[in-house]
C-alpha cells in the first residue's frame, strides 16, 4: 500500500470531491485527518468509507479558515501523530452573480475569504513541518474557472490566480528541502451527487484521489512541474 503508516490531511474531505480523495488514501493504508468546523458534516463521509478496512479516518473539529485555527489544528496533529506526510487542500467553491466592475466590498471579501485565505493559512501551517522533516507533498486544487475568468464570476479567477502563484512560490521555497508542492487543475468531474450523466471525458473524485497518490510517489509524467493537470476533456481556452 502506497500510504501505509503515512499521515495525510484532506482539507475539504467531507465535500463532493474531497470524499473520493479520502477514500483512495484510506484504501492505500493512510491515517487520514479531515478537519471540519462541525463534525456532523463528516457523518456522510464516514458512511461512504465504512466498507474500507485499511487506513484510519480521523475527523477533527477545527476552523482552518483563520490563521490561528489552522496553526492550532496542525500543531495538534503534529503532537498526536508526529508528522504530516501529505496534505491535499480541496478548498473554496464557485461564486456567481456580479461582474468584477459591479462587485461590492462584502462580495469581494466573501470570495477572497472563502477561496484564497484558507489555502494560505493551511499551507503556512503545514509546510514548515514538512520543511523540517525534509519530506512531504502538498497539493493545492482548483478548476479551470479558477484561472480563466467566467462572466459574472470573474472574482473566482482573481482568487484562483493568486492561489496558483502562491503554489508556485511555495514550490520554489520548498524544493531545496525535498518537499513537493503542486497546483492540481481538474475538470469535468462526475461526483456521486452530480445531476448530469457521467461522460467519456469525466473523471471521478476517486480518480482524483488516485492522482494525488501518484503525485506523492512521483509517478506522474512531469513530477518536477508544480502545475499538474488531470482532465480528459479538451478545453482550448484553458492555458496554464
Amino acid at each position: 500500500m502506497k500510504l501505509k503508516n503515512k499521515i495525510t490531511i484532506v482539507a475539504g474531505g467531507a465535500g463532493n470531491i474531497g470524499e473520493g480523495i479520502v477514500r483512495k488514501h484510506l484504501e492505500e493504508g493512510a491515517t487520514v485527518i479531515v478537519p471540519s468546523r462541525t463534525l456532523n458534516r463528516i457523518d456522510g463521509l464516514q458512511g461512504y468509507v465504512s466498507d474500507i478496512t485499511t487506513g484510519n479516518l480521523i475527523p477533527y473539529q477545527a476552523n482552518i479558515g483563520t490563521f490561528a485555527g489552522a496553526q492550532e489544528f496542525v500543531r495538534n496533529v503534529l503532537e498526536e501523530h508526529g508528522k504530516i506526510d501529505m496534505c491535499v487542500a480541496s478548498l473554496g467553491g464557485w461564486w456567481s452573480g456580479k461582474s468584477l466592475s459591479e462587485l461590492g466590498n462584502d462580495d469581494w471579501h466573501e470570495v477572497i475569504d472563502n477561496n484564497l485565505h484558507p489555502h494560505f493559512y493551511l499551507a503556512r501551517a503545514v509546510l514548515p513541518s514538512m520543511q523540517e522533516a525534509k519530506s512531504g507533498t502538498y497539493v493545492f486544487m482548483a478548476g479551470p474557472g479558477g484561472v480563466v475568468p467566467v462572466r459574472k464570476s470573474e472574482i473566482v479567477a482573481v482568487a484562483g490566480i493568486a492561489q496558483m502563484k502562491m503554489a508556485e512560490a511555495f514550490a520554489m521555497e520548498m524544493r531545496p528541502f525535498n518537499v513537493n508542492v503542486y497546483q492540481l487543475f481538474i475538470a469535468d468531474i462526475a461526483t456521486r451527487q452530480a445531476t448530469r450523466e457521467k461522460t467519456a471525458s469525466s473523471i471521478t473524485p476517486e480518480e482524483i484521489g488516485d492522482y494525488t497518490l501518484q503525485l506523492y510517489t512521483g509517478e506522474v509524467k512531469e513530477p518536477n512541474n508544480y502545475i499538474q493537470k488531470f482532465m480528459r476533456v479538451t478545453l482550448p481556452w484553458f492555458r496554464v
